[in-house]
Order: structure tokens, then C-alpha cells, then sequence
């Protein structure tokens, strides 16, 4: 891409995130693995030079990403089942499936400040900037997993840009986690969101035990029939939500499901 289209997103950065976010070029000049970045109103962060981890924080952050929440509607739908949930002595539980370096992850911690978030990802390398950049924030657990309908393994192959990482069932690798083992993992916890993102693996999660769905209030999701077209990545998802009650809300690349009252 040309120079004058990495200056304009270094402005647009700039404009979102004030003038220290150009300290994330430090790591091109030391060749350290990343800067730490300080952004407002999120903290202290850890971006890689030539990687795709400032366009996640740009796309999250900057858009926003999950502009459903801004609907009053849902809004109001979702802070309704977080008070209940808090109001009977549970905890709301966000479970950030597929969470890359942490961005989503750390935009629910801002959103839902009592809410403990599952950050779940499987590729190696995202794991340890997530770690670095959520990892010892409260009520935040980070796993290297996968997320799928039954525990087991996958092997993980990797992109070009650190989003793009495919998993796929082995007999080795990777754990896998089901939304369950998720939940379990916080003492009397509630599934308030579900958050997923794992490159086509949707086409697993929802084919079978899905009786998780039930008792989540919201799911957002990225389809990926875009990625892998003629594949039907999204096929199970389609039939698992269509028989369910859910409102669905077009948000950018997301589809977000919201349980009406």
C-alpha cells in the first residue's frame, strides 16, 4: 500500500486515540516483539509493528465496533439482564471467544465493569500479547483454547495477519473448550454474552449442543461465508438461531442476537 494511505491511518489513529499511539512504531525501530502503548480511557496496551493489532483496536474502538450496544433498545436489554444477574449475587459472565490481543475483550470490560470476561484464543502468539494486555486486569481469565461443541484438540494454521488464524479438529494440539467450560470457569457465574469470532469454526460450535444459546442474552458473531465461500461456514449457526426467539441486528461484519423481554 502506497505511503500516503499509512499516513492517513496514522492521522486517523492520532484522531482516535491521541498522539502516543504513534509509539507503537518503537518496536519497528528496537525490533522488540511490541510497544507498550498507552490509548485514553482503555490503559496500557501491547501492539505489533506490521501486524494487524492496531486495525482490531481501530475497528473496536473507533467505529465503534459493536455499535448495537449504542441502540436504546438493546441497551436496555442487555443492562436489564446484567442488574438481574447482579441483583441475585451471580456474575454476568462475557465470554470473548476467538479474542485476539484483547480488544473486544477490553471494550466489554469498560462496557460491564462487573462482568467477568473469558478470553479465549487458540493461536500461540495472539496468547501472549492477550495476556500482556488483559491478563491481570480483574475479573479477567485468559485461555488458550479453542472454543467448539465438545473438548478435544485442534491444530492451529496461521495467516498472514494475526486475525486470520483457522483452527481444525486433530487428535493433538490446541485444547478445546465448549461455552460450558467456559462458564464454569467463574464461581456462580451467569452467561450474559457470547462473543465469537473464530474464522469459519462456527461452523462446529453450532451444530450440536447448543443448549448454551438459551441461556445467553446476547451473541455477536462474524459470519465467515465471506472467507470461505461454498464452504456453508455459517449454515449450522443459521439453523441453530432460526429456531430460537432472538431479535437480529445487522452491525457491520456482526450479526448480533439479542433475547427480547
Amino acid at each position: 500500500m502506497s505511503f500516503w494511505y499509512h499516513v492517513g491511518l496514522n492521522i486517523e489513529d492520532v484522531r482516535i486515540f491521541g498522539p502516543r499511539i504513534l509509539l507503537r512504531h518503537v518496536a519497528r525501530i528496537t525490533g522488540a516483539n511490541a510497544s507498550r502503548v498507552f490509548l485514553p480511557s482503555i490503559g496500557s496496551v501491547y501492539l505489533r509493528p506490521r501486524e494487524s493489532d492496531v486495525s482490531t483496536f481501530r475497528d473496536i474502538f473507533g467505529s465503534p465496533k459493536y455499535a448495537a450496544y449504542c441502540y436504546p433498545a438493546v441497551r436496555a436489554r442487555l443492562e436489564a439482564s446484567y442488574s438481574a444477574i447482579l441483583q441475585r449475587g451471580a456474575k454476568p459472565v462475557v465470554v470473548d471467544a476467538g479474542a485476539n490481543i484483547g480488544a473486544a475483550s477490553l471494550w466489554f470490560r469498560k462496557a460491564l465493569p462487573e462482568a467477568s470476561i473469558v478470553a479465549i484464543e487458540p493461536e500461540e502468539n495472539n496468547v501472549k500479547i492477550l495476556r500482556k494486555n488483559i491478563g491481570d486486569r480483574p475479573n479477567t481469565l485468559v485461555v488458550q483454547a479453542a472454543i467448539g461443541v465438545a473438548p478435544g484438540f485442534v491444530t492451529v494454521t496461521n495467516s498472514q495477519l494475526s486475525w486470520g488464524a483457522r483452527t481444525s479438529r486433530s487428535n493433538t494440539g490446541v485444547r478445546v473448550l465448549t461455552v460450558d467450560d467456559a462458564l464454569a470457569m467463574v464461581p456462580n457465574g451467569v452467561l450474559l454474552i457470547v462473543k465469537i469470532d473464530i474464522e469459519g469454526f462456527e461452523q462446529e460450535l453450532f451444530s450440536e449442543n447448543t443448549e448454551w444459546i438459551d441461556r445467553t442474552t446476547m451473541i455477536i458473531i462474524e459470519p465467515h461465508d465471506w472467507l470461505m465461500p461454498g464452504r456453508r461456514t455459517s449454515r449450522t449457526l443459521q439453523k441453530a438461531m432460526g429456531r430460537r426467539d432472538f431479535d437480529m441486528i445487522l452491525d457491520g461484519e456482526n450479526i448480533v442476537y439479542v433475547r427480547p423481554e
